[in-house]
């Protein structure tokens, strides 16, 4: 042991000498700390293919884009899937106009655009056309199956996806950056997917894949954000989104969720039904997105009723109409032996049902070119 005198020389040594004991020891632990951090950050770079951008925790406040000036001309883009044997002439003959990106996911030729791996339904191509394009995307882009009808297509536009594009509201995507084209809610809306209702409560029939979604899912996709009380929105993955909502989110998100869909261990069809109710927080930070019916048809489609009363009334119509043809087809089926006063009275309760449906969707259709109106049925905006 050195045994210093208590000289006043001796004393100034000695201080010095510890505190250039304590930078030292300061210096180290600051290293290995240092280190450590480094190591957490390559770890979590490593989940994102290398990406340079590592906080997907940064939130994103939503709000509305401001208008495009009047007359503005969109440019577009319609994305989608198809397998090999898939007719997709319909887009061809019947949207001309309007560029697309075909990815065949299952036996892609020369030529073909493709995807990674054939996993998590048309998931996986709506991602890789994002990330493919990033850099170079159109005012607003189309994500649609392959098939033109389908029956979760809008009812009230006969089920068509061409009518869905066709009257698409351009300046509605570009205001809110994100517009599910299914307007009914029904599955889907509201209070759908809990990602931590107990398993005997499971309703995996009903509101599929919400055996699938967990908490842990959430945070594999969503490091460090909240696990939300529950996710919906209308079904079934066909949207719209501006290039300002895509690019609101880094380009490596994207990348992190692709990989993710690449390496799950859930199912083809497990895997593509959590991105079902996820679009909507991946593009508005929003887990619950269920505009009412009648403002979507209205601002989204031009098909105005008026109000959610007279929208109600509506349907009231058309499913008593439907009501009847389903007893109707029962009388047949069951070769009905009975009054034929009232099969004929029913069928005239139907046609007189359907004029009247059909005049209040016409007078719908015409009040929808009217832009004051359209306003008068939209959410109400911002500022």
């Amino acid at each position: 042991m050195i045994t210093i005198s208590r000289s006043p020389c001796n004393v100034i040594l000695y201080s010095l000498l510890v505190t250039l004991q304590c930078l030292l020891i300061y210096s180290f632990l600051s290293s290995k700390r240092d280190a450590t951090l480094k190591i957490k950050e390559e770890t979590s770079l490593r989940i994102i293919e290398g990406a340079a951008h590592t906080n997907f925790t940064r939130p994103i406040p939503f709000s509305e884009f401001p208008p495009k000036p009047e007359g503005y001309h969109y440019s577009r883009v319609l994305v989608a899937a198809r397998t090999q044997y898939e007719n997709i002439d319909w887009m061809a003959h019947e949207l001309p106009d309007l560029p697309t990106a075909i990815y065949v996911v299952d036996k892609p030729r020369e030529g073909d655009l493709t995807v990674p791996v054939n996993k998590g339904h048309e998931a996986m191509v709506y991602l890789t056309y994002i990330i493919d394009h990033y850099d170079s995307l159109p005012d607003v882009v189309f994500f649609f199956h392959s098939q033109r009808f389908a029956w979760h297509n809008n009812p009230l536009l006969n089920g068509d996806s061409v009518e869905t594009i066709k009257r698409m509201n351009l300046d509605r995507v570009s205001r809110f950056g994100y517009m599910n084209s299914r307007c009914q809610l029904d599955p889907g809306c509201p209070d759908w997917i809990h990602l931590d209702r107990p398993y005997f409560d499971v309703q995996n029939i009903k509101k599929s894949g919400e055996l699938a979604f967990t908490t842990q899912v959430w945070r594999e996709l969503w490091p460090g954000h909240k696990p939300p009380t529950a996710l919906s929105q209308p079904c079934c993955a066909q949207f719209a989104a501006s290039r300002d909502r895509i690019l609101e989110t880094p380009k490596e998100q994207y990348i992190h969720l692709r990989k993710w869909l690449m390496e799950t261990e859930l199912a083809d069809y497990n895997s593509g039904r959590v991105f079902e109710y996820l679009w909507q927080y991946i593009f508005m930070r929003e887990s619950q997105y269920c505009p009412a019916e009648h403002s979507c048809y209205c601002d989204g489609y031009g098909v105005c009723f008026g109000s959610a009363e007279d929208y109600r009334q509506f349907w009231y119509v058309r499913r008593e109409r439907e009501y009847l043809e389903k007893k109707i087809r029962g009388m047949t089926m069951i070769q009905f032996k009975g009054d034929a006063a009232t099969i004929e009275e029913t069928e005239h309760q139907i046609l007189q049902l359907r004029t009247e449906e059909q005049r209040q969707l016409q007078e719908a259709r015409k009040r929808g070119e009217d832009p004051n109106q359209r306003i008068l049925e939209t959410e109400r905006r911002e500022g």
